[in-house]
């Protein structure tokens, strides 16, 4: 799901379920075609670049949007009612001990050594949680 912007065009001739809105013609929501999943995961990404990492270099860049993947995958909806009555979906984070067995459950098979100059290297061929 995107907006019209030229970028997305070719790229979405790869995906056969890919849907658009136009926001130049007003529209934001067409059934359960719209970009607010995507502008919220890059304004979580934001908030943790500003105010965790600080600054993202590209050697590790899959590293930090694993972890963002993770977090994100890892959030539970729950319904509030706002002061004029309506329902509305929050998303809050799993428990920290869920969290914790669900990471651990994905660590069979890998290992993480440290090198001679004090980095870290991963010796593992499992595939990366969200991107390569």
């Amino acid at each position: 799901m995107t907006d019209q912007h030229m970028s997305f065009r070719k790229i979405a001739k790869n995906y056969a379920g890919h849907s658009t809105v136009n926001h130049l013609r007003k529209e934001y929501c067409i059934g359960d075609t719209h970009t607010n999943t995507a502008e919220s995961f890059s304004a979580m990404l934001e908030r943790t670049k500003l105010g965790v990492f600080h600054y993202m270099s590209n050697k590790h860049l899959s590293r930090y949007l694993n972890e963002m993947g993770f977090r994100w995958d890892h959030r539970i909806p729950e319904i509030k009612i706002t002061k004029n009555g309506k329902k509305k979906k929050y998303m809050r984070p799993m428990p920290f001990m869920a969290r914790l067995i669900s990471l651990l459950s994905r660590c069979a098979g890998r290992q993480v050594r440290r090198t001679h100059s004090c980095g870290i290297k991963s010796f593992d061929n499992l595939q990366p949680y969200f991107c390569s």
